[in-house]
């Protein structure tokens, strides 16, 4: 035989359905549980260790207390001279994409308070590094 007659005799058998047959078969539905006690709830997780987890459950580093301190009171200071940026920056005239930059800024800041809030310090800090970058590009570019 030739791949002439091969070829539309396998697509007609193909076409028709007679080359393959696939049988679909549906899962048993599940069926509800019979007993009617409630489920016991999971033990109590055990308390972190100070600094381990914030309390979203997101993993921190293990810092000593006195880089904590100093990370906390840099963080505070960063937070505070971002905010008087922010300020005077409040005043100046901007296009809207400085208008968005100092949107996200203040979002950043808020973002950093609520870390430190949660005594995520490190996060904290990163964040009000993010909104100092912000507000210094702003206050360059804005004079």
């Amino acid at each position: 035989m030739s791949w002439r007659i091969l070829l539309p005799a396998s697509a007609l058998l193909l076409l028709s359905g007679c080359a393959t047959e696939t049988v679909a078969t549906k899962p048993p539905a599940p069926t509800a549980p019979t007993t009617t006690a409630s489920p016991t709830p999971p033990p109590a997780a055990p308390a972190p260790k100070s600094g381990a987890t914030s309390p979203s459950g997101a993993l921190r580093p293990e810092m000593p207390a006195a880089e904590e301190q100093r990370l906390l009171e840099s963080t505070w200071q960063s937070i505070g001279d971002v905010t008087r940026a922010v300020g005077e920056l409040e005043g100046r005239p901007m296009k809207p994409p400085q208008q968005e930059a100092l949107r996200t800024a203040k979002n950043f800041l808020d973002q950093a308070r609520s870390a430190l809030d949660q005594r995520d310090y490190q996060r904290a800090a990163n964040l009000a590094s993010k909104a100092r970058a912000l507000t210094d590009d702003l206050t360059s570019a804005t004079r």
